[in-house]
């Protein structure tokens, strides 16, 4: 029987445990390559180029927990998946940046990323015409819109957040409850990421909410939470997002009874 590809084994593992670098590490290296994927005629010569940089900028810090992933996952592993689990774990644990799974995994990134910059256009575009109308409106449209484009891009779930938000619902959800809420969760690291993030959207569907994003995210976040112009949005977006799917979840259970 003849060794499988590595392109079938990356495939497979890929397929089965879901593995993926964490939204908020991917920077200008990831954000070229999903530029570059979403462009017609790119050559093939400039995608392999993009995917080494990217590789090469994000494997040292995140070949330890990949690693570590594929260890639970193969511990795990029924017979059948043990095989491909062991040679991507051989992978996992080089320190080249070249590697098919490295490769691989900056590959999905950038793909992700990609969908996720259209998602936070589609959401900029939205609020384009509140923003390009001037005046105090335009101002909360364009929080808004960096709040739920910022949500999109760094992939986060309220229910990451479901102990805070309910705290804050349950407080009355004045000002100083959201305060509270967003120091309780916004630590700078992912502040920052959420800035990094926003700073790579590009003006093509909304130029005005474009900018304004863009601005927001230009200087470095405050180290109160609470006075953050971008966090406080984002974290008033997954409110929305939970109160919306608490709302459905009622829906469908008023539906079925």
């Amino acid at each position: 029987m003849g060794t499988a590809e590595p392109r079938e084994v990356l495939s497979r593992v890929l397929r089965r445990t879901g593995l993926a670098f964490p939204r908020g590490v991917v920077g200008e290296e990831v954000a070229a390559l999903a530029a570059a994927l979403e462009t017609p005629g790119t050559p093939p010569q400039r995608l392999d180029r993009l995917v080494a940089d990217a590789a090469e900028a994000l494997w040292p810090e995140l070949a330890a927990s990949t690693a570590a992933a594929l260890r639970m996952h193969r511990a795990r592993a029924v017979e059948g998946d043990a095989g491909d689990l062991e040679v991507a774990l051989g992978w996992a644990e080089t320190d080249d940046p070249g590697n098919p799974l490295a490769r691989a995994l900056v590959v999905r990134a950038a793909q992700e990323l990609a969908a996720s910059l259209a998602r936070a256009e589609r959401i900029l575009a939205q609020a384009e015409p509140s923003v390009a109308g001037g005046g105090r409106g335009a101002a909360v449209a364009a929080a808004r819109a960096v709040g739920a484009a910022a949500v999109a891009l760094l992939d986060l779930d309220p229910e990451d957040y479901a102990p805070e938000i309910a705290e804050y619902v349950e407080a009355g959800e004045d000002g100083d409850a959201l305060d509270r809420l967003t120091r309780r969760t916004g630590d700078i690291e992912t502040r920052a990421w959420a800035r990094e993030a926003l700073r790579v959207l590009g003006p093509r569907a909304a130029p005005r909410a474009g900018a304004a994003a863009r601005e927001l995210a230009s200087e470095e976040p405050p180290e109160d939470p609470a006075e953050d112009a971008v966090w406080v949005p984002v974290m008033l977006a997954l409110v929305e997002e939970a109160f919306e799917r608490a709302l459905a979840a009622g829906n469908g259970a008023d539906a079925a009874s």
